[in-house]
């Protein structure tokens, strides 16, 4: 009887922790129309393996759909899963489930629960100031890119040098190489086809306030170096901004279509196609051309301003908000986050990414490291088995060395020049919430003045409205009438709140 139980005892011990694994409810977003299956995914296989956690999925692919089940989970009778992943939590949904405490307040479990993003919140105070949200508490953690993704300007460096010209380094001699990017045929096809300028609508134009010594955010504001909060459309930089805009765009420098255009329409996938755009706003060159393309392409730094300012908006910073938590219904929430701070971790990081060394990629001797090329692997890499990190923003370090290391020359290109931006970034704000309250009062402003200033801009540019003293003039008192005023006090209130 004692042998068999002993016999019974090393069986028992010799099966992996997977069968002993915490089973727990996880609910999330993987992105709109992913095609990844969490229930199969490697990546929640290797950390079951390698934490002991594992989990029953609810799993959404449609942005509406997954913001309809969580208002049904949240609500009265609504049955919470226990952790929720990828989950795009708003910072009024943040606001809200903790204050009802759905959401437990995370802040006092992460030192001891989960260490190594704990160290990354104490060296960089700024990050927790931006999880945490105006009742103290920290409702969900944070994808953290130090990988600067921006909506940078693209140059085609192939025709700076078939036309011997160099890099443009402020407005004036932007609009010179875009001149010869129209009348000098650089793509050598004999047809006046190159599109010196492409740009999607205001938005994209208004990155071109650096050249102004300017980085506004979405709501045209941006704060100085004094704390003071200023409304750009009222000052005479934007009239400078209007009036060069006019100037490009009446030339044929900027593209036509740019108001009316959508970045399906413009996406080149042939690889043996004429590359016709000289110049562009993109976070990289993959959204409008083949890979191979991407590698004629460098990003422009920061235009010049009059004064000699060089500065570009920080669009993301370096926080993704509302990525993972830990609802109420959770009986170990230190389980959850000690399963979720491997992912703040180099190693914890690359194997979320793209597995463990040696079963689908490797190092080179050189250092950089590739997938392998079997069939089996190149599957998983096209069927999206292997990781789900590159769709929807989960919690994460970004690797951002091994990610720089990978040994395709194209990728490595666009990586590096994605932080060419780097030592100029300037947030427009500093990271804040708005409670329930507060947003009532700014969203009707913003919807107004935001939508008001749009629609000027695009008449300005496309010649509709001349520009003069009296056309500026009108402009800034209309904004005034919608509450341009209201509008700066009221985020003047809120800097100021954020350094007391």
């Amino acid at each position: 009887m004692l042998k068999r139980f002993l016999c019974l005892l090393t069986v028992l011990l010799l099966l992996p922790a997977a069968c002993f694994a915490q089973e727990f409810v996880m609910a999330g977003f993987d992105g709109q129309e992913s095609a990844k299956d969490w229930a199969s995914n490697d990546f929640f296989t290797r950390m079951q393996e390698r934490t002991g956690v594992g989990f029953t999925f609810q799993e959404y692919t449609d942005a509406a759909k997954w913001q309809a089940a969580k208002d049904g989970m949240f609500a009265q009778g609504g049955q919470l899963p226990d952790v929720l992943f990828k989950a795009t939590l708003t910072s009024e949904e943040l606001i809200r489930y903790t204050d009802s405490g759905q959401l437990i307040d995370l802040l006092p479990l992460l030192p001891e629960n989960a260490p190594n993003l704990w160290a990354l919140l104490q060296e960089n105070p700024d990050w927790l100031a931006a999880i945490t949200l105006p009742n103290g508490k920290v409702g969900a953690l944070p994808m953290i890119q130090t990988l600067s993704t921006q909506n940078a300007m693209w140059i085609n460096q192939t025709w700076l040098e078939e036309l011997h010209l160099d890099k443009p380094t402020d407005m004036e001699s932007l609009t010179q190489v875009l001149r010869a990017f129209r009348d000098r045929d650089p793509n050598k096809n004999g047809k006046s086809d190159e599109k010196p300028f492409l740009f999607i609508g205001p938005w994209d134009l208004k990155f071109f306030s650096h050249a102004y010594g300017v980085v506004a955010n979405d709501y045209n504001l941006y704060l100085d170096d004094a704390g003071q909060v200023h409304y750009w459309p009222l000052e005479d930089s934007f009239a400078a901004f209007l009036a060069d805009m006019r100037t490009l765009y009446a030339e044929g420098l900027l593209d036509p279509d740019g108001f009316e255009m959508a970045d399906s329409l413009r996406l080149v996938t042939d690889e043996k196609a004429t590359i016709t755009y000289g110049a562009f706003f993109a976070p990289t060159p993959l959204y409008l051309l083949p890979l191979d393309h991407c590698q004629n392409y460098v990003v422009l730094e920061p235009l010049t301003a009059a004064d000699g300012t060089q500065v570009y908006r920080d669009l993301n910073g370096q926080i993704s908000r509302g990525t993972f938590a830990i609802t109420s219904a959770c009986a170990d929430p230190a389980a959850l986050l000690r399963w979720v701070d491997i992912l703040y971790t180099e190693e914890g990081a690359i194997e979320a990414m793209v597995g463990k060394e040696g079963d689908c990629w490797s190092y080179a001797a050189d250092g950089t490291w590739n997938w392998h090329t079997d069939d089996e692997t190149m599957y998983r890499i096209s069927s999206g088995a292997i990781s789900i990190t590159d769709t929807g923003e989960m919690p994460l370090l970004f690797p951002k060395a091994f990610n720089a290391s990978f040994g395709d020359q194209a990728v490595t290109h666009v990586t590096s020049q994605c932080d060419v931006l780097a030592p100029y970034l300037r947030m427009a704000f500093p990271y804040y919430t708005l409670t329930a309250e507060q947003r009532a009062q700014v969203n009707p402003l913003q919807l107004e003045l935001g939508r008001y200033a749009d629609t000027a801009i695009a008449n300005f540019v496309l010649g509709e409205t001349p520009i003069n003293d009296q056309t500026l003039t009108q402009f800034r008192e209309e904004l005034n009438q919608l509450g341009a005023a209201e509008m700066t006090a009221f985020w003047q209130s809120v800097a100021d709140s954020l350094n007391p």
